[in-house]
């Protein structure tokens, strides 16, 4: 076979390979885009995949309740990714330390949190403002919601784990209550996340973080949970 014959055909294979590639991400993109217009965190737990369950906290005879959806429809923020709502009467404040094998994409102040050996870590605030302004919580109150959407070339492997923790302010002092981990992993080739299902977290995980909580933001954390 001449030598031009064999460079045409590598050629030839390169170009279909390379547009199936970016035929890919381009479908994949698209299934996987956010629905900012019409997504609404009420008609998306509104589905039928929904489930509802108790779990544990770290007091006696309390309980989160937690709704989750392994797959997002289309009325979500976040089309295809997983949503969760996880509450709790005893919990005034939600602080979610997100871990993730994707490449960083925040920059500035608290733009990461602890070593980051096993990835990028970061305390999921949603805004550079509330990272400016060292604020370590997602959000306030006693229900925490969240419906992340995030995405890979399709050739990687994507994980994206949550540890979120339930935490009671009284006189100043942030209390934990309890914790839940949960995320999803984009497999490289795949079109949508899998769901990593909430699983209870243990007082280890708080005490794993906290000293770094406290030296990082202004709020005083404490290794000791609230009292019912």
């Amino acid at each position: 076979m001449k030598k031009s014959t064999l460079i045409y055909i590598s050629l030839s294979l390169f170009t279909v390979f390379f547009a199936s590639f970016i035929a890919l991400m381009l479908y994949r993109n698209a299934l996987l885009a956010v629905n900012l217009e019409h997504g609404r965190y009420s008609a998306c737990f509104d589905d039928e995949a929904a489930t509802e369950h108790m779990m544990p906290t770290w007091l006696d005879k309390e309980a989160f309740t937690v709704r989750f959806v392994p797959v997002g429809g289309h009325d979500c923020l976040a089309p295809n990714f997983p949503a969760i709502e996880v509450s709790s009467h005893k919990v005034t404040h939600w602080l979610h330390i997100v871990t993730t094998s994707g490449e960083q994409q925040f920059s500035g102040k608290h733009a990461s949190f602890g070593n980051g050996q096993s990835g990028w870590t970061f305390v999921d605030v949603g805004s550079q403002e509330r990272r400016n302004n060292s604020y370590p919580f997602y959000s306030e109150g006693d229900v925490f919601r969240d419906n992340p959407s995030w995405t890979a070339p399709p050739h990687r492997t994507l994980r994206w784990e949550g540890m979120l923790f339930g935490l009671s302010e009284v006189d100043g002092i942030f209390y934990p209550v309890g914790g839940i981990s949960w995320g999803f992993s984009l497999f490289r080739w795949s079109l949508i996340p899998q769901p990593i299902l909430p699983k209870s977290l243990a007082r280890r995980h708080w005490l794993a973080v906290v000293g770094a909580l406290n030296e990082e933001y202004p709020y005083k954390f404490s290794v000791d949970v609230v009292s019912n």
